[in-house]
Parts: structure tokens; C-alpha cells; sequence
């Protein structure tokens, strides 16, 4: 087993590097090899690792070569930049104090349904903070095979964005709900990637039915994007696709505008798709969720709500 120096997600597995990965899991599994990647990144790894020793919060056992890579993959094997990215995220993670408990087992969805206002990151109440501004279980995190990556469920119509929702929540709430989904999405891929030896990352399916343009707000929007901000560079390689559908035409209006001055590394991973209409929209997302699991407003066979799996 793994020893207490490391993560205690990862307590169960008898390695933390992976010697091989497994076969893939179906035909639209092309996740690529740990291994493979490892080696060939590998002066670039232990370049990284030189100019973190001076760091006070880098430990070679926990921060290992799988650590390392995420930050060097997502900054184009550019060293000196995954050097800045990696020392942001010793810091953050230090000042949230993310390294100290396994969240897996409390799944995002579930933590409006606690019997207890659980502070979390600097937000005195992550229940309140989270109905407050995404009633109704509009956001839904689940892992459908632990074989395979995270799939995120979110139904943006619900999503609160008025003034006095805004004027309820200090920006230590409004970044609380980030950091709780992006660590418990991380904590899960990292673990999946070293047990089977692939890269896994995650997905999300954004519902766009009932979403109007009024509810579009330059002061959410203005906080959110201050909160991501901070955030950015801590959770590399995280994210595979950002599936929207049921989006109205408008959408896609402003969406050929926003696409031309946000960077590049967010335009592509967003995918409009019909899954419901276009087969080859709907073959996309069976390469993160397999068609028995995949809900049946996407064109899968599942009838049950994800927040049940």
C-alpha cells in the first residue's frame, strides 16, 4: 500500500506509478499511456524537479513524475512555465489545506443534502454557499465507471445569477464551490489514472434548456471569472471536453464572437453537439461515458438521474 506521505486518495493502491496501463476499455477509449508519457517527458520532468527543490512545500514522494507531467503537458512542455504553475499550486493547495482529506466519497451533488454547514476553503458554509447559488441540484458530479474519467451534469438554466444571490455570497463562498468540484473531479482522475495506467480526464455536459440572454449578468460573470482566475494553473489536465447542448441559437451568435479572444486552451476543449439528432455528435461522447451509462436526454440508454448513480 501506499504510505501516508502521500495523498490520502490514493491510501489504497499498491503503487503510485503505474509500470503499464490497461487495455483500453472499449473502442472510443484512446486515453494515452502513463508510462509512454512518462518516458517521453522524461528530462523535462527532472528539470522540473531541480527548480522545485528550493520550494518549502515540494515533496518529491507526493509531488512525483505523474504530478509533474499534468503541468508540463498543459503548459506545451514548456519548462519555466510549468515551474510558475506547479509553485502556484503548492501554495494554493497549502492555503486551502487540500492535501489533508480524501473527498471522493462526498460527492458534489451531495453536499447540499449534509446535516452540517461543513466550512471549506476559507467559506464558513459550503451547503449555504452551494444552494444559495445552484438550487435545485443543478450541478451533478459523478464518476459512471471507475475505469473511466468524471462526467459533470450541469443545467445552467438554474444557476443563480441575480443581484441579491451575488449580494448573499462573498467571494470566499462563490469560490468555495469551484475549488470543492475541481478537487473532488481531480482527486478521482488522479486516482483512476495511476490505477489504470491512462491519462483520465473529465468531461462536462452543460444543459442549455430554458436558459435565457436576461439572465446573464456582468457582476457574476465579472466575480466568477476572478475566482477561476485565481484557480487557473492549479488543476492541469483536468478537463477534456465542455459538451453544451439544448443551447438556443443565440449561443451560437455569441459564441463565434467570445471564441476569437478567449484563450485558446478553453476554445477547444467547448463542443456544441445535438446528440439527440447527429450521430457523429453523439459518438463524441461515448469517449468519456459508455451509451448504457450515458442518461437518455443525450442520447443513452440510462434512465436513472446521474445524482442516483
Amino acid at each position: 500500500m501506499v504510505t501516508a506521505e502521500s495523498w490520502p486518495w490514493l491510501a489504497d493502491l499498491d503503487q503510485l506509478l503505474p509500470d503499464k496501463a490497461i487495455d483500453p476499455v472499449n473502442e472510443h477509449d484512446t486515453r494515452e499511456s502513463v508510462p509512454h508519457l512518462l518516458q517521453e517527458h522524461a528530462s523535462n520532468i527532472e528539470q522540473v524537479k531541480e527548480a522545485l527543490k528550493e520550494d518549502p512545500l515540494y515533496e518529491p514522494f507526493k509531488h512525483d513524475d505523474l504530478w509533474i507531467l499534468r503541468f508540463l503537458l498543459s503548459h506545451k512542455h514548456k519548462v519555466k512555465k510549468a515551474c510558475k504553475a506547479a509553485k502556484h499550486a503548492l501554495a494554493f493547495r497549502e492555503k486551502h489545506l487540500l492535501d489533508k482529506k480524501d473527498l471522493r466519497f462526498i460527492a458534489p451533488h451531495s453536499v447540499p443534502l449534509g446535516a452540517e454547514d461543513t466550512p471549506f476553503a476559507g467559506c464558513s458554509s459550503l451547503k449555504k454557499a452551494w444552494t444559495t447559488r445552484y438550487p435545485n441540484g443543478c450541478i451533478v458530479f459523478t464518476i459512471p465507471d471507475q475505469t473511466r474519467g468524471v462526467a459533470g451534469f450541469l443545467r445552467f438554466a438554474d444557476f443563480k445569477h441575480d443581484k441579491a444571490t451575488m449580494k448573499a455570497l462573498n467571494d470566499e463562498d462563490l469560490s468555495a464551490v469551484f475549488i470543492y468540484l475541481s478537487e473532488w473531479t481531480f482527486q478521482w482522475l488522479d486516482y483512476v489514472t495511476r490505477k489504470t495506467g491512462r491519462l483520465t480526464k473529465s468531461a462536462r455536459f452543460i444543459d442549455f434548456s430554458g436558459f435565457s440572454i436576461w439572465q446573464v449578468s456582468r457582476d457574476a460573470s465579472k466575480r466568477d471569472g476572478k475566482c477561476m482566475g485565481e484557480m487557473e494553473d492549479v488543476y492541469p489536465q483536468l478537463l477534456h471536453s465542455l459538451f453544451f447542448y439544448n443551447q438556443p441559437h443565440w449561443i451560437h451568435a455569441i459564441w463565434a464572437t467570445m471564441r476569437h479572444i478567449m484563450p485558446s486552451r478553453v476554445v477547444e476543449k467547448v463542443d456544441m453537439v445535438e446528440p439527440m439528432h447527429n450521430p457523429k455528435e453523439f459518438q463524441r461522447l461515448l469517449k468519456f461515458v459508455a451509451k448504457e451509462q450515458l442518461p437518455v436526454s443525450l442520447g443513452g440508454d440510462n434512465t436513472v438521474s446521474p445524482a442516483e448513480w
